[in-house]
């Protein structure tokens, strides 16, 4: 039953990785919090301020600051989102094709109609290997330990397990659970991760890190103090019962003796 309920937590934990760092969104909320970087913010403009200024007769240090004050707001973050979502999905080897601004959404970040005339812009945003293999290892990690949790339960079950002993796996599957998530879905994303290439983009992974920080946490603490509530119910109805099972062996003996 152990067995079972580590294979439950690594599937758990290994699914919040998957969903905190592996799973590119477009909209306005995940895209907030990623250009809440500055060195993406500072690429973005750029990049853009490079390839646009001249083009519309601003200097490319105004239109860079233009740019990054878009980047800082929310409405900019609803109009950056798709390009955005791209170049977290091409991070980590989910698409091929390059991530470009296309004129429309130009016109929105430069505040300026003359963009829907420019050309797209190329983000220099490149696959970096080592992701490409963790999200493809996450994504049937949590698949595979799913299965087989699921397996050693019902061979569990068919055993007969002690009493108790259902319990007691349960509590520490969630404590374990809980414990996962925390690094799983938080410390291994917000800490390791930027270790692992020097590439402005891999700021998307802290960033979504931080942002879910607090249901990563708070699901976290609910798994912890289910699994201590079980562990410790389960533990003082053992001490209950080896108290009683004397008493009750005695009266047994005290009858017996009578009745003879």
């Amino acid at each position: 039953m152990l067995i079972s309920a580590a294979l439950f937590a690594l599937a758990i934990s290994s699914f919040w990785l998957e969903r905190v760092a592996f799973s590119p969104e477009i909209n306005t909320d995940s895209t907030y919090a990623i250009l809440g970087d500055e060195d993406i913010q500072r690429q973005i403009a750029s990049v853009v301020s490079g390839a646009a200024a001249q083009d519309l007769g601003v200097s490319p240090a105004d239109l860079k600051v233009l740019v990054t004050q878009v980047a800082r707001i929310r409405d900019g973050a609803t109009e950056m989102r798709v390009f955005t979502g791209a170049a977290h999905d091409r991070l980590i080897g989910g698409r091929d094709e390059p991530v470009v601004i296309t004129p429309a959404e130009q016109v929105q970040i430069t505040r300026t109609e003359r963009a829907a005339l420019l050309p797209p812009i190329t983000l220099p945003v490149e696959r970096v290997a080592a992701f490409d293999l963790l999200a493809s290892i996450t994504s049937w990690t949590w698949l595979v330990s799913l299965g087989g949790a699921l397996i050693t339960l019902l061979l569990g079950l068919l055993l007969r397990p002690e009493r108790g002993e259902f319990s007691f796996a349960f509590g520490a599957g969630c404590i374990a659970t809980g414990v996962g998530m925390v690094l799983f879905g938080y410390l291994i994303p917000a800490f390791l991760f930027p270790l692992v290439s020097d590439d402005t983009w891999v700021g998307v992974f802290p960033s979504l890190a931080t942002h879910r920080r607090t249901l990563t946490l708070v699901g976290a603490l609910v798994f912890v103090i289910v699994g201590a509530a079980v562990i410790l119910f389960t533990g003082s109805t053992r001490q209950r019962r080896s108290r009683s099972t004397p008493l009750a062996a005695t009266r047994y003996r005290e009858q017996q003796r009578w009745s003879s």
